[in-house]
């Protein structure tokens, strides 16, 4: 009996074992057996002076994370593993920076890497128009402002494969939640069927679109 019970959790052990390996064999290829970008998307960089009482940085990191692990076209490192990862920096190794030679090291491992800044997050009233439309349509105009930076990692020295500012313009009512002092609001179904949750989601599809097409074009090369 108890060599029954050794066997039985060997071949337990041995399983999960084998369903792990074929879960990152999933991951790391296609079905037709491409292999698909090893990619380390890091944490969004807030710089926006946002007076909305969450983290920016933590609402468009998780939601751009998402929005590619759903698309599947890329080997996705973990928020986690990219955070260990992060520790090891100092303050003056910037992504922005002219000096990016570090970085090939620090992400030793990943095809690719994405840098991320967020640096504008206005709400203002929209111009003042005499047109009837202008009349009847929101009042404000939410002017949001996305740095992104990707790095290719594959050959001796990180090559920038695209550096562009993506900014975007929502019109929306007024927003009457900048002083909710829940740091998880942004989770809330709520306000993700909001207009401002609207146009949050609009610009990380955005984001992730861009991410997502230069990606695969320069791995095609």
């Amino acid at each position: 009996m108890k060599q029954l019970t050794i066997v039985c959790a060997l071949c337990a052990f041995l399983w999960g074992c084998t369903k792990n390996v074929d879960d990152t064999q999933a991951s790391r290829f296609h079905e037709d057996g491409r292999a698909k970008p090893i990619v380390a998307v890091v944490p969004v960089c807030d710089r926006s002076d946002s007076r909305l009482t969450w983290s920016l940085g933590d609402e468009f990191t998780h939601n751009i994370h998402q929005y590619l692990s759903k698309r599947d076209q890329f080997c996705l490192r973990s928020i986690d593993e990219v955070h260990t990862t992060m520790s090891y920096l100092t303050e003056s190794q910037n992504p922005f920076s002219v000096d990016t030679q570090w970085i090939k090291q620090a992400f030793e491992g990943n095809e690719f890497v994405v840098f991320t800044e967020f640096v504008e997050h206005d709400v203002h009233p929209k111009q003042s128009q005499e047109r009837l439309i202008d009349k009847i349509t929101p009042s404000s105009e939410l002017t949001m402002t996305m740095r992104i930076r990707i790095f290719d990692l594959r050959s001796g020295t990180p090559k920038i494969v695209l550096q562009e500012l993506v900014q975007e313009d929502y019109l929306i009512p007024k927003p009457s939640i900048e002083h909710i002092s829940n740091p998880e609001h942004w989770k809330r179904i709520t306000f993700k069927a909001s207009p401002l949750g609207l146009a949050h989601s609009a610009l990380i599809k955005e984001v992730g679109r861009r991410i997502e097409s230069y990606v695969l074009l320069s791995q095609s090369r």
